[in-house]
Protein backbone atom coordinates (compact mmCIF):
# COMPACT_ATOMS: atom_id res chain seq x y z
CA UNK A 1 0.00 0.00 0.00
CA UNK A 2 2.82 2.47 1.01
CA UNK A 3 4.04 1.94 -2.85
CA UNK A 4 0.58 3.29 -4.34
CA UNK A 5 0.04 6.22 -1.72
CA UNK A 6 3.72 7.27 -2.84
CA UNK A 7 2.54 7.02 -6.46
CA UNK A 8 -0.75 8.85 -6.09
CA UNK A 9 1.31 11.79 -3.80
CA UNK A 10 3.97 11.89 -7.09
CA UNK A 11 0.95 12.30 -9.32
CA UNK A 12 -0.92 14.55 -7.93
CA UNK A 13 1.69 16.68 -7.48
CA UNK A 14 3.14 16.70 -11.25
CA UNK A 15 -0.45 17.06 -12.03
CA UNK A 16 -0.41 20.75 -10.40
CA UNK A 17 2.35 21.45 -12.67
CA UNK A 18 0.54 20.53 -15.89
CA UNK A 19 -2.84 21.73 -14.33
CA UNK A 20 -1.76 25.60 -13.97
CA UNK A 21 -1.34 25.73 -17.70
CA UNK A 22 -4.96 26.20 -19.44
CA UNK A 23 -6.16 23.75 -21.61
CA UNK A 24 -8.63 23.18 -24.16
CA UNK A 25 -9.44 19.85 -23.51
CA UNK A 26 -11.08 20.61 -19.61
CA UNK A 27 -12.18 24.10 -17.81
CA UNK A 28 -10.70 24.47 -13.92
CA UNK A 29 -13.43 26.56 -11.78
CA UNK A 30 -12.87 27.92 -8.26
CA UNK A 31 -15.67 26.36 -6.21
CA UNK A 32 -17.07 23.86 -4.86
CA UNK A 33 -18.55 20.45 -6.13
CA UNK A 34 -21.65 20.09 -4.07
CA UNK A 35 -22.97 23.39 -5.79
CA UNK A 36 -22.28 22.32 -9.57
CA UNK A 37 -24.10 18.94 -8.96
CA UNK A 38 -28.04 18.78 -9.74
CA UNK A 39 -28.85 16.43 -6.64
CA UNK A 40 -32.80 16.31 -7.58
CA UNK A 41 -34.98 14.75 -4.67
CA UNK A 42 -35.53 11.30 -6.63
CA UNK A 43 -31.77 10.56 -6.84
CA UNK A 44 -30.05 8.29 -5.04
CA UNK A 45 -26.25 9.11 -3.98
CA UNK A 46 -23.33 6.98 -3.10
CA UNK A 47 -21.05 8.66 -1.56
CA UNK A 48 -17.57 6.48 -1.48
CA UNK A 49 -15.60 7.52 1.58
CA UNK A 50 -17.42 9.76 4.77
CA UNK A 51 -16.49 13.42 3.76
CA UNK A 52 -18.89 14.47 6.21
CA UNK A 53 -18.26 18.24 5.61
CA UNK A 54 -20.66 17.37 2.52
CA UNK A 55 -23.17 15.20 3.85
CA UNK A 56 -25.87 17.08 5.18
CA UNK A 57 -25.70 19.40 2.02
CA UNK A 58 -26.41 16.00 -0.16
CA UNK A 59 -28.85 14.87 2.51
CA UNK A 60 -31.02 18.14 2.19
CA UNK A 61 -30.90 17.39 -1.64
CA UNK A 62 -30.84 13.94 -2.56
CA UNK A 63 -33.77 11.16 -2.27
CA UNK A 64 -31.28 8.82 -0.76
CA UNK A 65 -27.75 8.98 0.35
CA UNK A 66 -25.63 5.66 0.65
CA UNK A 67 -22.25 6.45 2.52
CA UNK A 68 -19.48 3.97 2.44
CA UNK A 69 -16.23 3.70 4.34
CA UNK A 70 -13.31 1.49 4.61
CA UNK A 71 -12.02 0.92 8.18
CA UNK A 72 -13.51 3.97 10.43
CA UNK A 73 -16.67 4.39 12.32
CA UNK A 74 -19.55 2.11 10.40
CA UNK A 75 -22.75 3.23 12.00
CA UNK A 76 -26.50 3.48 10.85
CA UNK A 77 -25.72 6.19 8.39
CA UNK A 78 -22.23 4.78 7.19
CA UNK A 79 -21.94 1.49 5.65
CA UNK A 80 -18.59 -0.81 5.16
CA UNK A 81 -17.01 -0.17 2.05
CA UNK A 82 -17.70 -3.67 0.40
CA UNK A 83 -21.35 -2.62 0.50
CA UNK A 84 -20.46 -0.64 -2.49
CA UNK A 85 -20.74 -3.76 -4.70
CA UNK A 86 -24.25 -3.89 -3.93
CA UNK A 87 -25.24 -0.33 -4.26
CA UNK A 88 -22.78 1.58 -6.48
CA UNK A 89 -24.87 0.08 -9.17
CA UNK A 90 -27.99 1.42 -8.09
CA UNK A 91 -26.72 5.31 -8.09
CA UNK A 92 -27.46 8.28 -10.36
CA UNK A 93 -24.92 10.25 -8.56
CA UNK A 94 -21.38 8.80 -7.34
CA UNK A 95 -18.91 10.67 -5.44
CA UNK A 96 -15.96 9.13 -4.52
CA UNK A 97 -13.07 10.07 -2.48
CA UNK A 98 -9.45 10.83 -4.13
CA UNK A 99 -8.40 8.30 -2.03
CA UNK A 100 -9.39 5.46 -4.08
CA UNK A 101 -6.74 6.40 -6.53
CA UNK A 102 -4.40 5.75 -3.63
CA UNK A 103 -5.68 2.76 -2.25
CA UNK A 104 -6.09 0.94 -5.51
CA UNK A 105 -10.16 0.72 -5.83
CA UNK A 106 -10.61 3.46 -8.32
CA UNK A 107 -11.26 1.13 -11.25
CA UNK A 108 -13.61 -1.03 -9.33
CA UNK A 109 -15.86 1.70 -8.19
CA UNK A 110 -16.17 3.40 -11.99
CA UNK A 111 -16.82 0.09 -13.01
CA UNK A 112 -19.84 -0.16 -10.28
CA UNK A 113 -20.58 3.38 -10.92
CA UNK A 114 -21.08 2.96 -15.00
CA UNK A 115 -24.97 3.64 -15.01
CA UNK A 116 -24.49 6.84 -12.94
CA UNK A 117 -25.69 9.86 -14.61
CA UNK A 118 -23.21 11.56 -12.65
CA UNK A 119 -20.18 11.06 -11.56
CA UNK A 120 -17.51 12.73 -9.03
CA UNK A 121 -13.89 12.08 -7.83
CA UNK A 122 -13.36 14.61 -4.52
CA UNK A 123 -10.78 15.45 -2.25
CA UNK A 124 -7.05 16.89 -2.08
CA UNK A 125 -5.84 13.77 -3.99
CA UNK A 126 -8.33 13.66 -6.59
CA UNK A 127 -6.49 16.89 -8.13
CA UNK A 128 -4.97 15.01 -11.05
CA UNK A 129 -4.27 15.51 -14.59
CA UNK A 130 -8.34 14.28 -15.53
CA UNK A 131 -8.04 12.75 -19.33
CA UNK A 132 -7.99 9.45 -18.00
CA UNK A 133 -10.46 9.55 -15.62
CA UNK A 134 -13.09 11.62 -17.90
CA UNK A 135 -12.56 8.40 -20.48
CA UNK A 136 -13.68 6.10 -17.77
CA UNK A 137 -16.66 8.26 -17.44
CA UNK A 138 -15.79 10.58 -14.58
CA UNK A 139 -17.98 13.79 -14.82
CA UNK A 140 -16.18 16.24 -12.41
CA UNK A 141 -13.09 16.54 -10.50
CA UNK A 142 -13.15 18.62 -6.98
CA UNK A 143 -10.13 19.42 -5.61
CA UNK A 144 -7.18 21.61 -4.87
CA UNK A 145 -4.62 23.97 -6.25
CA UNK A 146 -1.72 24.86 -4.38
CA UNK A 147 -1.29 28.54 -4.37
CA UNK A 148 1.33 28.83 -1.56
CA UNK A 149 3.63 26.04 -1.95
CA UNK A 150 5.61 27.12 1.33
CA UNK A 151 2.86 26.74 3.34
CA UNK A 152 1.18 23.99 2.28
CA UNK A 153 4.70 21.86 2.65
CA UNK A 154 4.68 23.05 6.00
CA UNK A 155 1.37 21.76 6.51
CA UNK A 156 1.44 18.37 5.08
CA UNK A 157 4.90 18.23 7.02
CA UNK A 158 3.33 18.88 10.64
CA UNK A 159 0.77 16.27 9.66
CA UNK A 160 -2.09 18.71 8.85
CA UNK A 161 -5.50 17.84 6.50
CA UNK A 162 -7.90 19.64 4.54
CA UNK A 163 -8.93 21.65 7.14
CA UNK A 164 -5.52 23.23 7.54
CA UNK A 165 -4.68 23.12 3.73
CA UNK A 166 -7.58 25.88 3.19
CA UNK A 167 -4.64 28.29 4.17
CA UNK A 168 -2.80 27.07 1.12
CA UNK A 169 -4.73 26.34 -1.73
CA UNK A 170 -7.66 27.43 -3.57
CA UNK A 171 -10.45 24.57 -4.35
CA UNK A 172 -11.52 23.51 -7.77
CA UNK A 173 -13.97 21.56 -10.16
CA UNK A 174 -12.18 20.29 -13.31
CA UNK A 175 -14.67 19.25 -15.84
CA UNK A 176 -14.49 18.39 -19.69
CA UNK A 177 -14.51 21.46 -21.81
CA UNK A 178 -17.48 21.90 -23.97
CA UNK A 179 -17.26 21.55 -27.84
Amino acid sequence: MGEKVVGAATVNALSQVILAYPSRKYRITEGSLIDRIDIKRDDIVALVGNIRPIVQDIRSKAGKLYIFERGGIIDEDVLPDVASEEHLPKASVVIITGTAIANGTIDRLLELSRGARYIALIGPSATVVPDPLFERGVSAIAGVIVVDSEKAMQIVSEGGGTPQLKAAVKFVVIEPALC
